[in-house]
């Protein structure tokens, strides 16, 4: 269910914004998400139970400080590169001060008696391995997308609906496909070759659409968004699940919490490195289908990288199937 909602909410935002963007104006992608907002703490606080721990204490304000300080800092930093070079000034302050935030960060969750990260977590081999997948996979199978936006628009001419329409929904729909037809299947297999063979599928999705060149219509990229797509909705809901069985239940929520930051993360950090392979591209020029294929190309690169992961790391720890509920 997780995964089939959450394909299709991967369907509607391009689309939404596409229409909100052509019709309403740009500030809208934003604005509408404040009623979007409060229509979910309506139904959080009328659906969702309460759950509590013996181990719950108070609220870690000096690890979110600095967990935000350091996360804010280095996505800044890298957005920055893109535009300015990774040797500027404006880029390596940043970073650095995002790593001064990681040591901080690291210190003052060692020493709290209620830390928002237990880092002893990481200390297995396969919590660590799909948190590392699922970083890298979030920015190999969605963060390429901005600049396939960008090429769709300003190269190819498709307005904002149309870019919407082609760029999403082949994969966020072969996404929903597989969420609402394979899922409770996905559920009684062991983990580790199911996300294996998504990220695979990710991987060559992406090489699917380094084909991608200056004489290239829209259809190109099809084929390889819907195998990004089928990829991902195999390997979203079973990294949820393959992660929450990695750690005690009264650390699922926190669990949780860390492999949707890593996700959020690893798109961010995507994004920061595409832009830097087409920054000296135009989106005038018909090289800029080049800098895309480069930018893919580079995805598919970290689908690998996860799914060797996932094997030498995650492989001797979920080795039996997950089962929720």
């Amino acid at each position: 269910m997780w995964g089939a909602v959450n394909g299709a909410a991967t369907a509607a935002g391009p689309l939404a914004g596409g229409l909100l963007t052509e019709h309403l104006g740009w500030r809208w992608i934003f604005l509408v998400n404040l009623p979007i907002v409060v229509v979910a703490v309506w139904f959080t606080m009328r659906t969702v139970t309460e759950s509590r721990s013996d181990r719950a204490g108070r609220f870690d304000i000096p690890g979110t400080v600095t967990f935000t300080l350091a996360a804010t800092a280095l996505v800044y930093g890298l957005i920055r590169a893109a535009d300015e070079g990774w040797t500027a000034a404006v880029v390596l302050g940043p970073l650095a001060l995002g790593l001064v935030g990681v040591v901080l960060f690291v210190a003052v969750e060692r020493r709290s008696a209620a830390p928002m990260l237990d880092l002893s977590l990481f200390r297995q081999p396969g919590f660590t391995g799909l948190i590392v997948a699922a970083f890298l996979c979030q920015a190999a199978a969605f963060a390429y997308l901005p600049f396939t936006t960008i090429w769709l628009q300003r190269v190819l001419g498709h307005g904002p609906v149309d870019a919407g329409l082609l760029g999403a929904l082949p994969l966020s729909g072969a996404a929903l496909l597989v969420g609402a037809l394979a899922g409770r299947f996905l559920q009684q297999v062991r983990p580790w070759p199911a996300i294996g063979l998504g990220l695979l599928l990710i991987a060559a999705g992406d090489l699917a659409q380094s084909v991608v060149g200056a004489d290239s219509s829209a259809t190109v990229l099809i084929p390889g968004l819907i195998l990004v797509g089928l990829g991902a909705g195999v390997v979203l809901p079973v990294l949820s699940s393959a992660v929450l069985a990695e750690v005690p239940h009264e650390r699922s929520g926190m669990a949780g919490g860390t492999l949707n930051t890593f996700r959020q993360l690893g798109f961010a950090f995507g994004v920061a490195i595409f832009g830097t392979v087409v920054a000296d591209v135009s989106p005038q020029q018909n090289r800029y289908a080049d800098g895309l294929s480069d930018a893919v190309l580079m995805a598919g690169g970290f689908a690998l990288v996860a799914a060797l992961a996932v094997v030498l790391l995650a492989r001797p720890n979920v080795e039996q199937p997950v089962k929720i509920g």
